[in-house]
């Protein structure tokens, strides 16, 4: 029995081989000189290969290989040469393919020869050179482009395409690789840039700004990295005024470092280790691996899973707490999806690292990592205390109370609040008079209070409000609707019911039928909303309305706030009256009867503008009085609008109406009934105006400030 089970063993692996004959790893590199400084590259191979996929880049150099279906077994991914043509040879990989990349100090080219396990990649210094890359595709994998590797252009070409622009134009140039354990290396040399860079982190993204160092337009890139998989997802540049912002999208959970050198900068983007990819996790991912056929009957699971680490390239280490057999029947399924059958099949699970999976019973697997946290705790707690002082710029020390769990009465803190950043051990000491924030914790408490500072102190972004106040006859408004009645496609422009503020939609597919209207048989319209193109014929037309008597511009008062902050803006005079004292003389006081307005913008991230609007529209009224108190009519109007930057928001539904009569008579003879008529004339007046408020919100600073998220 024992002997046919071998035979049959022996059979399947031989299949196996045969199905992933193209299959394998890179084992070793070596570099041989060849007359007429040409290089050979030999390229070892655990099994016979095929021809590479290949494309080379002239900025800068490269010759890129892509060897689908196999892996590296290399000890070092990056091997750095001291030649005058070949530079560096660097190693990566993914789930489908191995990538090896050739790094010259000049433009080359290259022809590849299969010798049986090894690849012989001839290189040597091109002929000619072009300034257009690629120069050379030789069927190169689609998802893989040029720019993946190549992220800016050579100086040479950026200056070229940037000599009508300033003086200040720079060259950053950024490179892209990938390093050990799935680590994703961008390196920026910024050609004369002094000073450091102001970094920030994000939950998805790295940005890196570059004050005062300005590259061209040309410049801006933005590129796609995903297939090294690294934690780095794009690496983009783009002008920002006179500034160059860099920005690294991530993807996943990971953690950054830093490192100067030369004038370079190197970030390195590597995976979290502490939270590890465990089977649960994959399960509810789609499986991409290489597809395999598995038939077995009552084998060792350690066998099953030393089966599966040849077919997929990976490196399983399985803990010696696996054991048992099992019997199972797989045709042309995923190898990472027969891994996951035989972890549920046998309450297993795996941790993966890399290229490398650690596979175990899930208790134990949960045991260790809560040990290696319950360590990492215990160091926290009995490490070293550390202080640091934070002077913030812009924010206001006291907001930091809530976060630090310090009341009102005192400023410091010994916190055991779950909700609070500190440690059991560490304390918080705030001091108003400078500013200035002082906590004293463990490394790890103090690293993330200066994130979170770096993230929160920042200034404020502000608003221009301008507002222009204006009394028009009841006309005006039904003409200035008719005026700015644009029709809008997609129902952008509002118009909006009563003094709640409630918007509707009130667009029109069809051009020519107003949408702003504000005719006095509708006075309940109170709000309505111009884009920011009509905001300047806007100003023409108040002109115009003043030229034709038709109304006049009160005031126009601008005032600047910053993001959430209320701004007020008040108009109108104080009436005097008298009032008897305690005492029993007189005095005199005064009673406002004014226009106010309060105004508080919210920003949203995609740069327009929320305001929260409270309109008070108070006169006296002179047939009314209580003993010389004069009677105040009040108006108010609360709403709340969006408008985009620039755009204008009109208040409306303020109507003031006056009503006079008037006789002229000739004594006696007009009084005379009938034949009186002829000796008297008789006048009637009514005048009804309406006050509208047009307010423009500005944000300062630009589109580049825009939040993004």
């Amino acid at each position: 029995m024992k002997i046919k089970k071998l035979k049959y063993l022996s059979t399947l692996g031989l299949g196996l081989a045969i199905q992933s004959v193209f299959a394998g790893n890179i084992t070793d590199i070596n570099v041989s000189a060849l007359p007429n400084n040409q290089k050979v590259i030999k390229i070892r191979f655990d099994r016979d290969m095929i021809k590479p996929n290949g494309f080379i880049t002239t900025a800068p150099s490269r010759i890129a290989l892509d060897f689908a279906g196999t892996g590296s077994n290399l000890n070092q991914p990056v091997l750095q040469y001291n030649d005058d043509l070949l530079s560096q040879i660097a190693v990566a990989q993914d789930n489908t393919k191995t990538r090896v990349l050739l790094s010259l100090n000049k433009p080359g080219q290259y022809n590849a020869e299969i010798k049986g396990n090894e690849v012989w990649v001839y290189i040597n210094e091109s002929t000619h050179t072009t300034a257009q890359t690629p120069t050379r595709h030789q069927t190169a994998a689609p998802a893989l482009r040029q720019e993946t590797v190549t992220i800016t252009e050579s100086a040479s070409k950026a200056n070229s395409s940037a000599s009508s622009e300033s003086s200040n134009i720079a060259n950053i140039n950024v490179d892209f690789r990938k390093g050990a354990n799935n680590t994703g290396i961008v390196e920026i040399n910024p050609a004369g840039y002094r000073g450091n860079p102001d970094i920030k982190q994000h939950n998805d993204r790295l940005v890196i700004l570059f004050k005062n160092n300005q590259i061209p337009i040309a410049a801006q890139r933005n590129f796609d990295v995903t297939d090294f998989s690294t934690p780095v997802r794009t690496v983009s540049l783009r002008r920002l005024g006179n500034d160059t912002e860099i920005t690294i999208r991530t993807q996943g959970n990971w953690e950054y470092k830093t490192s100067q050198s030369a004038g370079r900068y190197m970030l390195t983007i590597s995976p979290k280790t502490v939270v590890a990819e465990s089977g649960s996790d994959r399960r509810q991912r789609n499986f991409n691996g290489k597809r395999i056929s598995l038939d077995f009957q009552d084998v060792e699971v350690r066998t099953i899973l030393q089966i599966l680490a040849k077919e997929s390239g990976m490196n399983i280490v399985a803990s010696d707490s696996v054991s048992g057999k099992m019997t199972l029947s797989l045709k042309e399924v995923p190898w990472d999806q027969a891994l996951d059958l035989v972890m549920q099949a046998r309450d297993l699970d795996y941790r993966r690292n890399g290229n490398i999976i650690n596979v175990a019973p899930r208790q134990e697997l949960v045991d260790k990592e809560r040990a290696v946290l319950e360590g990492r705790k215990a160091i926290d707690e009995l490490g070293a205390l550390h202080s640091r002082t934070f002077q913030l710029r812009y924010k206001d020390v006291n907001e930091f109370r809530k976060i630090l769990n310090i009341s009102d009465a005192g400023g410091s803190s010994n916190s055991n609040d779950r909700n609070s950043l500190l440690s059991s051990r560490g304390s918080a000491v705030i001091d108003p008079a400078t500013n200035t924030l002082i906590i004293k914790d463990n490394a790890n408490v103090i690293k993330q209070f200066e994130d979170l500072i770096a993230q929160l102190d920042v200034p404020a972004r502000q608003v221009m409000i301008e507002a222009r106040i204006v009394e028009a006859d009841d006309g005006f408004s039904r003409a200035l609707g008719v005026r700015f009645g644009f029709g809008s496609e997609n129902g952008g422009t509002k118009i909006g019911g009563r003094a709640s503020g409630s918007l509707g939609d009130f667009g029109s597919s069809r051009w020519g039928i107003p949408n702003v209207n504000l005719p006095i048989s509708s006075p309940t319209s109170a709000i309505s909303v111009i884009k920011s193109y009509a905001t300047g014929a806007l100003g023409l037309e108040l002109q115009a309305m003043q030229e034709q008597n038709r109304g006049k511009i009160i005031s126009s008062p601008r005032v600047l706030t910053q993001d959430r902050k209320q701004a007020t803006i008040k108009s109108g005079t104080e009436i005097p009256y008298q009032e008897a004292t305690s005492s029993g003389a007189t005095s005199v006081s005064f009673k406002e009867a004014v226009l106010s307005m309060i105004v508080t913008p919210q920003i949203t991230p995609d740069g327009n503008v929320i305001m929260d609007i409270q309109l008070n529209k108070d006169s006296v009224d002179r047939n009314c009085s209580v003993q010389g108190t004069p009677c105040i009519s009040t108006k108010e109007l609360n709403t709340k609008a969006m408008v985009e930057d620039g755009g204008t928001i009109i208040l409306g539904g303020i109507y003031e109406e006056e009503n006079s009569t008037g006789e002229y008579k000739v004594p006696l003879l007009g009084d005379i009934p009938v034949i009186g008529n002829l000796f008297k004339s008789t006048t009637r007046s009514n005048t009804k105006r309406e006050l509208l408020i047009f307010l423009t919100p500005r944000i300062m600073g630009g589109e580049g400030n825009v939040l993004r998220y």
